[in-house]
């Protein structure tokens, strides 16, 4: 090879990278299991409300999926002192009586874990209910902003440009009039989602295969289908935006602009930058295809997706994560911010995550059903929670994680 030495080693330092990450980042194909636990669990009700503790980890029994080991399992490190997190007092929103925290976990939240790391360090380490610390759980919804933080990354490394319609990225749905309309940007902003009837919700969830019913398993084919994104655009900034085909489609966009599976584009881009400590699952269609809400993390690898969130304002490189990203995250809202019910004022939905009101610098990510991660950049504090709380979404279930944040954080790192 005829270069000078300097473009010489940049390049092989690249292919090296390249060939490490390509290793570390190899999930390897499962075929779903027998599809039933115990007598009254099968896949017809496994994703059922009062089934969620046990199914929640034992999407890979129900589903194809991808599995992938941790190369060099990385375990977190001790801050040196531990929180009694039962025994801290606190005070219950929704009647106003003196409590402990134990009491809002288990009666409140419902509480199956929680993870509190203070400086990326272990403060704080509580399970219930049979969850354990090596179980990959689904995160559903919650996973939603992790695919539009992926997308902010696209856009800063030039593989997506913000303005562009989707149909742009996605050739298959050229024909799809009623994508013309919806930019990268839009798409990632969150506050508008695609008014479905329940009918096409139904219709998707057979299609993905997250429940029985439907004869081909192919979320790219029922995305791609004549018409399918007819329906009407409407804001919803205010709320929790439940699961839905936009998605997949974030999911299919975010694979094909970048050229590679979504598995392998999340572990490249956050996961391998995190240090997982147990194995990763993703739940796919038949055709091996990614879903949006398949990820399953152990709550100590969901909890250090927080930390790198909170690193990547500290850090001079911030790895991958663009600046703006988090600048948008923690800047302060305007003085018309509308009320999100059960959180401070001032607290917003910006791209899937909630900029929190009150303090400054904080941000959360708010999932299904209670699950959660709690970033304060100030206090460089992280709180990770998996719960089965019997709401998706509501006032009171966010006014009792509001609760339980501000208490952890002023207990974890008294004010000065």
């Amino acid at each position: 090879m005829n270069c000078r030495l300097g473009a010489c080693s940049l390049l092989l330092l690249i292919a090296t990278q390249s060939t490490a990450l390509a290793q570390t980042c190899g999930f390897a194909a499962q075929a779903r299991g027998d599809q039933r636990i115990g007598q009254w669990i099968d896949r017809g009700n496994w994703l059922a409300d009062e089934h969620l503790r046990l199914t929640l980890t034992a999407g890979p029994t129900f589903m194809p999926s991808l599995l992938l080991a941790p190369g060099k399992p990385s375990p977190l490190r001790s801050a040196g002192r531990n929180l009694d997190v039962d025994k801290i007092k606190a005070s219950d929103p929704l009647d106003g009586s003196a409590r402990n925290l134990g009491f809002l976990l288990d009666s409140r939240l419902q509480a199956d874990g929680l993870l509190v790391l203070h400086n990326g360090r272990l403060l704080a380490e509580r399970y219930r209910n049979g969850l354990q610390a090596a179980d990959q759980r689904l995160l559903l919804q919650a996973n939603r902003p992790l695919l539009n933080l992926l997308g902010a990354i696209s856009v800063a490394q030039g593989k997506l440009s913000a303005d562009r319609s989707l149909s742009r990225y996605l050739p298959a749905m050229s024909n799809q009039s009623g994508l013309r309309r919806l930019s990268v940007q839009r798409l990632l902003d969150s506050n508008d989602a695609t008014n479905w009837s329940s009918e096409e919700l139904a219709s998707w969830r057979e299609a993905a295969g997250w429940t029985t019913g439907g004869n081909d398993i192919d979320i790219r084919a029922w995305l791609a289908a004549p018409g399918r994104w007819d329906f009407p655009m409407e804001n919803r900034k205010l709320a929790a935006l439940p699961a839905s085909p936009d998605d997949d489609l974030l999911a299919w966009l975010l694979a094909e602009s970048n050229k590679m599976p979504l598995s392998r584009l999340f572990c490249e881009q956050l996961l391998s930058r995190s240090n997982p400590e147990h194995p990763v699952a993703w739940m796919t269609d038949e055709q091996g295809i990614e879903l949006a809400g398949g990820l399953a993390l152990s709550l100590r690898d969901f909890g250090r997706l927080g930390q790198l969130l909170l690193d990547a304002r500290s850090s001079r490189s911030r790895g991958r994560i663009p600046g703006w990203f988090i600048e948008t995250l923690t800047a302060s809202a305007g003085l018309r911010t509308g009320q999100i019910p059960g959180l401070a004022r001032g607290s917003e939905r910006r791209y899937g995550f909630i900029h929190l009101g009150g303090e400054p610098n904080r941000v959360a990510l708010v999932g299904a059903h209670g699950s959660s991660l709690y970033i304060d950049f100030d206090r460089r504090l992280v709180i990770a929670l998996y719960a089965s709380h019997p709401a998706l979404e509501s006032p009171s279930q966010l006014a009792t994680l509001e609760q339980l944040w501000k208490t952890l954080a002023r207990t974890a790192v008294p004010a000065r």
